[in-house]
């Protein structure tokens, strides 16, 4: 998601929220597309000068992890997952998207704006979009878009304030790591070009994806290096990243 906010200085708990989007911006070349009036779009950013530059990380944990709490209130929390490092899954479909952005000052944070994307009442979707889906398409409701906008700034604002506190980044990681999209589950992931069965066993400090090989080998592996596949996906053909 792109807006202006990071050329302003003084940024802190502003929300930008947009009716919809053709060319929304996300990690890498990926895209969103939206609806009008259908879902979800908005930025916000807070003040994180409390947390040290390294730990950027925990910011996507907090927020993916706010997210999922929210959601839960209304499908099954037994079905979404935190798909590395912070996308919102249903199943193996791609419900919500995010895209962080943080300013560093000295050894510390400054800003982090915090970009995202939630499908909420749309039921078509442009085919060039892999794999996504909505909350209308998992429950057959349409929801209150002001009422649903309203629970996910309060509880991400609080989720990311919780920070301030090393018992609540503990938490928020063990509940990150409940809700990894395939923990501990043997998958196929593209990596230097070529296709591998892996199984994610966990994240560094940094945020980095801690993978094992079927011979054993210990993978470490930043956001660029590494892309997903669907289950159905085989070699050769198009990756969800």
């Amino acid at each position: 998601m792109h807006d202006k906010m990071a050329e302003r200085t003084d940024i802190s708990d502003m929300v930008v929220v947009a009716d919809h989007q053709t060319e929304g911006r996300g990690m890498d070349k990926n895209r969103w597309e939206s609806e009008k009036g259908k879902n979800l779009l908005f930025s916000i950013a807070l003040k994180v000068n409390f947390l040290e530059a390294e730990n950027q990380f925990k910011i996507s944990q907090a927020v993916s992890v706010a997210i999922v709490e929210t959601l839960s209130q209304f499908i099954d929390s037994q079905k979404i997952f935190i798909k590395w490092p912070n996308d919102i899954y249903v199943g193996d479909k791609k419900l919500a998207g995010m895209l962080i952005q943080n300013t560093i000052e000295g050894r510390m944070m400054g800003t982090t704006i915090i970009g995202i994307g939630l499908n909420v009442n749309q039921i078509e979707f442009s085919k060039d979009i892999p794999n996504p889906i909505s909350l209308k398409q998992i429950s057959g409701k349409d929801y209150d878009l002001e009422n649903l906008f309203n629970l996910l700034i309060n509880n991400i604002k609080s989720s990311v304030e919780s920070l301030r506190l090393k018992e609540n980044q503990i938490e928020i990681n063990e509940k990150y790591i409940l809700k990894a999209y395939r923990y501990h589950q043997w998958a196929d992931y593209l990596y230097k070009n070529k296709v591998k069965s892996m199984i994610i066993n966990g994240f560094d400090c940094y945020g980095r994806l801690i993978l094992e090989d079927q011979s054993g080998e210990e993978i470490i592996c930043d956001v660029k290096e590494l892309q997903f596949f669907p289950p159905s996906c085989r070699q050769g053909s198009e990756a969800d990243v």
